[in-house]
Formats: structure tokens, C-alpha cells, sequence
């Protein structure tokens, strides 16, 4: 994972792996109905630090979420939660699968849920503000490329049915 303090706060990041995928917005225990969401994973904790250091103007910092390990010897598993909101400001996310490439929607980010990922290179943006519990920032995706992990079978198959691509 490649990670850049962009000009306007936004987070550019680069070969990231996610975990908890929620495009669909499914109701669960983590979950209300309709919130679309997924977890960018921290690999260090030096990356970690370097978030946690990056102060809005009411004094909080990105949303940060550090899982103890289970045993004594293993690293901690560290998250950044992402929210997924369309609106007239985005989410732009394209899905490359070959050669082919398809901006999602609302109605189609739902795919990412159920697809195997070779990587992703996204764009986050701060909401930052101040509420009954104090300052917060919320992480929303911004821009998303996904290059899905295609198959050879099915590689194989799009070439038969689009022989001119």
C-alpha cells in the first residue's frame, strides 16, 4: 500500500486491500440498511501513526480502528473504515475486468461485493465536523479503480464472444 496526503486532505491511495465489503449497503449486525461501506487495511503502524497524526481543525484525526490480536505474537489488525455515499459529488469507481472497463453506479457497485480483487487505487476525502460526542472525521470514497482478479476460463471465453477486442 502506497499512501499520499493529497492537497484538501484526500487520502491517495495506491495497491490498497480492502476487507469488510459492504457496496451492496445489506443490513447486519455492523450495519444499517443501506449504509454502503467497506475497510481499507493498515499494513503498518507506522501508516497507522501517520493518520492518526493528521489533525482536522477541531483536533481529530482519521477513524482509526486498531483490532488486539488474537495471540500474544501476532501484529494487530488495523482498519480505516470508508463510507460509500452517492450523491452530485461522486463516488466515481470504475471496475476493470480484461479489457474491460465499466464505471459503477448505485445500482451496480453492488458487484464488488461478490468479485475477486486483484487490486484497487482509490481517492478518500475527509468529512470533517463537530457533534454531541465531540470532533470527528469520517473517511468517504472519493474515486475507486478496481482490476478484478479475472480467470483464465473466463478470460478465455470473453476473447471467443469479443474477438475484435
Amino acid at each position: 500500500m502506497y499512501l499520499t496526503f493529497a492537497p484538501r486532505n484526500i487520502l491517495q491511495i495506491d495497491d490498497a486491500r480492502i476487507v469488510f465489503r459492504n457496496f451492496k449497503g445489506i443490513a447486519s449486525k455492523f450495519n444499517n440498511e443501506g449504509e454502503r461501506n467497506f475497510a481499507v487495511v493498515i499494513p503498518d503502524q507506522e501508516i497507522a501513526d501517520a493518520l492518526l497524526n493528521d489533525k482536522n481543525q477541531f483536533g481529530a484525526s482519521w477513524n482509526v480502528r486498531i483490532k488486539a490480536p488474537k495471540d500474544g505474537g501476532d501484529m494487530p489488525f488495523i482498519y480505516l473504515p470508508v463510507k460509500v455515499r452517492f450523491n452530485e459529488r461522486g463516488p466515481k469507481i470504475f471496475l476493470i475486468s480484461g479489457n474491460h472497463r465499466t464505471e459503477l453506479k448505485e445500482d451496480t457497485v453492488g458487484i464488488l461485493d461478490d468479485i475477486d480483487i486483484r487490486s484497487i487505487d482509490m481517492d478518500i476525502r475527509p468529512y470533517d465536523g463537530e457533534g454531541a460526542m465531540g470532533p470527528f472525521r469520517s473517511a468517504y470514497l472519493q474515486s475507486m479503480e478496481v482490476i478484478q482478479e479475472v480467470d483464465r476460463f473466463t478470460a478465455r471465453y470473453a476473447a471467443e464472444e469479443h474477438p475484435e477486442e
